[in-house]
């Protein structure tokens, strides 16, 4: 059944993404502010959710489903997944990841699909819609790039890394902390960069063209397909304090070359 809910969200992706091509390209947007003065939604995420949740439901009426534009906290979300069943099955979808991106017509945006079950991504897809690019795994199955294998980056030292960051879009407490982070990581390492799609970085992390992407603010949409990806990218998977990942997303995330994992956390962990 996996390779069959793959495909599923490989299809419902790039249904998804070329959707949100084709809106930017001919509707007005509507964008309001979400939740803050610092974040924003538009009409195109909500009718690209819909969309994603409508093929879904066709197809799986018995599972269950979670979006960014539920506005379901982070904590609730992660409660959910660590009660559920081995047969309840849950799709997490970022329907415009990137949506500041999306705004200022940059090309840096997606749709991410994660399947969870028993508090794992067992499959997801992450399609890129302006480069075509539509990344893939699951639970077994490798990673994949447009038909091609992937893995992660081979890079063995920090200061060689390339890096890729996103700061978090509200709460300034948070930003101060993430600017010191920032700091103590970019003096250690190559070169770094903030594409503004959490999805976008992680695929990237997980192919090669990244060494490492590390945020403190993602939430589970953001990041439930790309931790399949990574995962079978053999990509180093943690929180940012060198802890498992959790769902409740407290303590970020670390997706990076295995070699190059201690150091990155470790220059984190300098700068508090």
């Amino acid at each position: 059944m996996l390779k069959e809910y793959l495909n599923t969200a490989m299809e419902v992706a790039r249904e998804a993404g070329q959707f949100l091509k084709h809106f930017s390209e001919s509707r007005d947007l509507n964008i309001q502010e979400k939740g803050s003065d610092l974040d924003f939604v538009t009409d195109a995420d909500r009718e690209s959710q819909a969309l994603i949740f409508s093929r879904l439901r066709e197809k799986y009426p018995n599972h269950r489903f979670v979006g960014e534009e539920d506005n379901i906290p982070d904590s609730e979300v992660a409660k959910m997944l660590a009660e559920a069943g081995p047969d309840e099955y849950f799709w997490i979808a970022d329907p415009l990841d990137g949506t500041i991106n999306y705004i200022h017509h940059l090309s840096g945006y997606g749709v991410s699909i994660g399947l969870v079950n028993q508090g794992r991504s067992v499959a997801g897809a992450i399609y890129l819609p302006v480069t075509d690019e539509m990344f893939y795994a699951a639970e077994g199955m490798g990673a994949f790039l447009n038909g091609r294998p992937v893995h992660a980056s081979a890079c063995e030292k920090l200061h060689n890394a390339f890096t890729d960051t996103g700061i978090p879009v509200s709460k300034m407490d948070r930003r101060l902390r993430f600017m010191a982070w920032e700091k103590s990581v970019g003096m250690k390492s190559a070169n770094t960069r903030m594409l503004g799609c959490a999805a976008q970085a992680m695929a990237y992390a997980a192919c090669g063209y990244l060494d490492a992407y590390w945020e403190l603010g993602p939430h589970p949409w953001d990041v439930a397909a790309g931790l399949v990806i990574g995962s079978e990218a053999g990509c180093a998977i943690s929180d940012i304090w060198g802890k498992p990942f959790d769902y409740n997303c407290a303590g970020g995330i670390v997706l990076c070359a295995p070699a190059i994992h201690e150091e990155l956390v470790t220059a984190i962990k300098e700068a508090e």
